[in-house]
Formats: C-alpha cells, sequence, structure tokens
C-alpha cells in the first residue's frame, strides 16, 4: 500500500510523543522507579484491554514468556536510567547520552548475536560518536553524572534491543510488547520497595497532580504511539521509520526548551556534540537498512 502524506504527519506525531516522553517524566513529581512501575503497569493493562485476554493466552512457548519476562526487565532499567539522567541534571544533557543507544547496538550486537560481523564503518562512527561525547564533556554547564546516566540507559536500550530483535521476528508485536511491559513493571516496582525512602503512600502513589502527565505517558505516548507505529509499519518502509526516529532527541531538546525555558538552553559546543552523535545516528541507520534491514529492532519508547 502506497503511503499518504498524512502517513508521515502521523508518524512525525509519534516521534513528536517519543520526544515528550522525557520532558513528562521531569513534570512528574514522584520518584524515577515507582514513576516507570506506574506508566509500564498502565500500558500493559490498556495493551491487554485492546487484544483481549485470548491473544495473551495463545502467546507463544513457555521459553518465549521467559524470554519476553527478562527483556520487559530490561526495559524497565533503561526507562528508570533514562528518567533519571534527566533529574539529575536537565532533560537535553540526559537526551544527548541516551542518543548514542543505536551506536551501542553496533558495538554489542557482534558480541551478543552469533555470526553478526563487526563493521569498519559502524567502528568509525563509534570513534566520531566518543569525539562528540567528549565535546560535550566539555561543554559549559553540562551534568556529567546526567549525561553517563544517559549513556548507561542507551547501553542498556540498546541490549533490550538486541534481545528484543530475536523476539519480535517469530512473535506477535502487541501480545509481545504487552508481556515486556508487565515485566517491567513487576521488576521497577520491587526496586522501588527496596531502595526508595521514606517507603509511604506519597512516594509510591502518584500525587493528584501528577495523574494528568502520567496517563498522557502511559496512554498516549507508550500505548497510542506503540499501537499507531505498529499500523504505520504496514504503509512505510522500516528505513523510513527507523530514519525519522533520530529525530527523537531533537524533538526532546526543542519541546523541553518551550516548557522549562533558559534551565534547557545549553551552549554551542553541547549542541555541536549533540550533533554529530544524532547524525552520526542517522548514517548509522542509513547504511545498516541499506545492507538489508540488518540489526535489531530499536528499544521500546
Amino acid at each position: 500500500m502506497k503511503a499518504r502524506w498524512t502517513d508521515h504527519l502521523l508518524l512525525q506525531g509519534i516521534i513528536v510523543l517519543w520526544g515528550f516522553t522525557a520532558v513528562l517524566g521531569k513534570l512528574i513529581a514522584m520518584e524515577s522507579l515507582p514513576l516507570v512501575a506506574w506508566r509500564t503497569g498502565m500500558a500493559a493493562v490498556a495493551l491487554a484491554l485492546m487484544m483481549g485476554w485470548g491473544k495473551l493466552r495463545r502467546f507463544g512457548t513457555r521459553l518465549d514468556v521467559w524470554q519476553a519476562l527478562g527483556t520487559g526487565c530490561l526495559i524497565g532499567f533503561h526507562w528508570y536510567l533514562f528518567f533519571l539522567a534527566g533529574r539529575l541534571g536537565n532533560v537535553s544533557t540526559g537526551l544527548a547520552g541516551a542518543a548514542t543507544a543505536a551506536l551501542w547496538v553496533a558495538l554489542l550486537e557482534p558480541l551478543v548475536v552469533r555470526g553478526r560481523r563487526v563493521h569498519v564503518g559502524e567502528c568509525v562512527l563509534a570513534l566520531v560518536v566518543a569525539a562528540g561525547v567528549a565535546v560535550i564533556t566539555e561543554s559549559e554547564g553540562v551534568s556529567l553524572p546526567s549525561f553517563f546516566t544517559g549513556v548507561v540507559a542507551a547501553a542498556v536500550a540498546a541490549l533490550f534491543s538486541i534481545c528484543n530483535g530475536r523476539l519480535v521476528r517469530r512473535l506477535p508485536a502487541i501480545p509481545l510488547t504487552c508481556l515486556e511491559l508487565a515485566a517491567a513493571s513487576v521488576f521497577t516496582a520491587v526496586l522501588a520497595l527496596a531502595t526508595v525512602r521514606p517507603l509511604s503512600v506519597a512516594t509510591l502513589v502518584p500525587s493528584q497532580g501528577d495523574w494528568v502527565p502520567l496517563l498522557v505517558l502511559s496512554l498516549v505516548c507508550t500505548v497510542f504511539a506503540f499501537s499507531a507505529c505498529v499500523w504505520l509499519q504496514q504503509r512505510i518502509s522500516a528505513f523510513t521509520v527507523g530514519l525519522a526516529g533520530n529525530l527523537e532527541p531533537v524533538y526532546g531538546m526543542l519541546l523541553a526548551v518551550a516548557v522549562f525555558g533558559s534551565s534547557e538552553q545549553m551552549g554551542p559546543r553541547f549542541y555541536a556534540g549533540a550533533a554529530v552523535i544524532i547524525g552520526c545516528v542517522a548514517v548509522h541507520a542509513v547504511g545498516g537498512m541499506r545492507r538489508g534491514g540488518e540489526g535489531s529492532e530499536g528499544a521500546e519508547k
């Protein structure tokens, strides 16, 4: 089916929603671990209601279920680090670190996937990204804990992406995501109970002011955006979707400046370094897809 201009407009809208997740994460007052537990739990329930219990019961083998639950724990940990990065500094700094995810895939996939060779071009891109990282770390006003937490979040997202990429080739996307979100919710809820202090209703349950952004984060930025993206992939090539996804940190930084104002405005060295990282990720996306779709599925947003 030939894509229409409205399909491309919807795709850009989805990318904007993904970029907005970092802003919403900072607007919500509750700590990062319970935030992720609520976000993923609400999204899992919504997806389960959308598809019905029958489809979930017929989901793969017992091994498939355990693998889905394991990858769900990874994405839960990624989201915890992602939101934490925005709180340790500002949203833009965390997004710059998280933008390295695709290059982490290129570095980690040959270590995890049998038969996946290292490409010289990917090594060169990784070195250029390292240069971009160096420029950012030397920029005035950059929170290094925020930036490097974003980088670690990107590495965890890459590991999830590699594991998830093997599952989505043989399992239906929506039931798989529902199980992964449920696992992420349980995993981060257990971590929250073990680490959040003081342990009380005030620290574990959203406040009155948190419910609206939390619902937007869970239902609009997660459930709607994911479902719409799955539908769009029947009309738009994976190349187009993957390439457009590289605009997520750009939209996120612009939205952060619009919402938080001067606290998100960084110096020219920061934006130069971020442009190098995002540009390398875009080049990697083009090169990987021209080789025939090599690589793994991106991490869920």
